[in-house]
């Protein structure tokens, strides 16, 4: 029964993980396309919020 439970609970995880990659690449894309922000910025952007986060913990 537990088995069953760990497995669920990393299905939903996988599907989360999916979900939020599949929303933050269609965000990207628009921005870039509409050229509001390009890739390399957005790159840039979420390099200096990991280091930032790293700092506070």
């Amino acid at each position: 029964m537990l088995k069953k439970q760990v497995l669920k609970i990393t299905i939903d995880f996988k599907e989360l993980l999916m979900s939020e990659f599949v929303q933050s690449e269609a965000l990207i894309n628009q921005l870039d396309k509409k050229s509001l922000v390009s890739k390399q910025e957005l790159l840039k952007e979420m390099k200096r919020v990991q280091v930032s986060m790293m700092k506070s913990q």
